[in-house]
């Protein structure tokens, strides 16, 4: 590749890229793997485009993810000291930990998140599906997200969790606090005081909710958290609340995505969705390509430990490296044909839950939903089509999805 300067800087975060950001990854893949990419017109950040790379990058120990500090960069420097209490919250989540404070923390767990206590969840979203999918009648015009696809991710997660059902909007509300910080490049500082407010209201919450389930155990998720242990290992008090959290975050925010970000795409290629319907099994692979076509988590960032070389080309520690999921899931070098949708793409190594030891610890739960969700849908209306006109995207960078998603049932 040609020598990346930082005087190369282009500007990708914007409106244009929001509503379709695939042409400009098509042109960048062009140019090469590494780009230095303006962020608001304050600062700037190495971007690597590459699926190898991306892929490279995310298992490289040279990298950490304890970046909660950095997420703060983007505020003005006065304001920075109001949002320590955002930046040391956030540092308490997995995904922002490296080893041994991770390796410790994930292996814990994972026993939550096992393969058989996901597949054990089958019969209960299926059930939980059809009770949300019952009221709505062929030929109808409903607004997809709202009815089905957003309420049905917090749903789940919930009862997971054993939290009652009357409390989802407001988890909603602060979950969407959280990802209009944490999906945009350079948040504003009314932003960072809506997660901060978020994080602390839900802090709270499960330190209240934490000390009842002592109390009054149950076979929930928070109860299963309290009791693991292993080699004398156990969580912390403010682990366990951040960690049911990023659980309630992650488990909502995503798969939404996953399933209303599915949905459009299908909606956009009958004859694909034709052949779903038609062939229910190729349910598993239909949804690693919709996580690969439009992935929901669209970037995640890393921060260099030390002076490296990416891509060939030397990048200083202290760095913030950002590995572009939906960018490297478009990736010519990795995917034939990488902007064609092939439901029954084989060797679908996409990096839409990330990779290495940060891969995303909810990926079966939210495969899980997104397939019996998926499915349900297409089988039940085969005549769906989009109403209305074209939807627009939210406006978080980080996590891709629609605004809303009107359709005639």
């Amino acid at each position: 590749m040609s020598k990346v300067t930082a005087r190369d800087k282009k500007v990708v975060f914007n409106n244009e890229i929001l509503q379709d950001p695939y042409p400009t990854y098509a042109r960048l893949h062009e140019e090469g793997p590494l780009h230095h990419l303006e962020v608001g017109g304050k600062w700037s950040v190495w971007s690597i485009f590459s699926h190898a790379e991306c892929s490279s990058i995310a298992k490289d120990p040279r990298l950490s993810a304890k970046r909660a500090k950095q997420m703060l960069l983007s505020l003005p420097l006065s304001r920075q000291a109001e949002f320590s209490e955002l930046a040391r919250m956030f540092g308490l989540w997995l995904i922002f930990m490296d080893p041994p404070e991770h390796t410790r923390l994930r292996k814990l767990l994972n026993k939550g998140f096992s393969p058989a206590v996901v597949e054990g969840l089958r019969a209960q979203v299926e059930a939980t599906v059809a009770e949300m999918l019952k009221p709505l009648q062929r030929g109808s015009e409903v607004e997809l997200l709202g009815e089905f696809a957003n309420p049905l991710p917090v749903r789940i997660i919930l009862e997971m969790l054993g939290i009652p059902q009357e409390l989802r909007d407001t988890f909603v509300t602060w979950s969407r606090a959280i990802a209009a910080f944490r999906g945009n490049p350079n948040p504003s500082v009314e932003q960072a005081r809506g997660a901060q407010d978020a994080l602390i209201a839900l802090t709270e919450f499960f330190r209240k909710t934490v000390a009842k389930r002592r109390r009054n155990k149950g076979s929930d998720l928070i109860s299963l958290l309290i009791d693991i242990e292993e080699d004398g290992e156990v969580l912390t008090e403010e682990e366990l609340y951040a960690q049911c959290i990023a659980l309630l975050f992650a488990g909502h925010e995503t798969t939404r995505n996953l399933i209303g970000n599915g949905m459009y795409t299908l909606l956009q290629h009958p004859d694909e969705a034709a052949e779903l319907r038609e062939k229910p099994d190729m349910i598993r692979s239909a949804v690693e390509e919709l996580l690969r076509y439009e992935s929901p988590v669209q970037f995640t960032a890393r921060v260099l430990k030390e002076d490296i070389e990416v891509c060939g080309h030397p990048i200083r520690k202290g760095w913030t490296v950002l590995c572009m999921l939906g960018a490297a899931n478009r990736d010519p070098k990795q995917f034939k044909e990488p902007n064609q949708l092939n439901l029954k793409r084989l060797n679908n190594q996409h990096l839409a839950f990330s990779a290495g030891f940060h891969f995303c610890i909810g990926a079966q739960l939210a495969r899980l939903e997104g397939q019996i969700a998926i499915l349900k849908l297409v089988q039940r209306f085969p005549e769906m089509k989009l109403a209305g006109p074209r939807p627009e995207w939210v406006s978080t960078f980080g996590f891709r999805g629609l605004k809303s998603l009107p359709v005639t049932l």
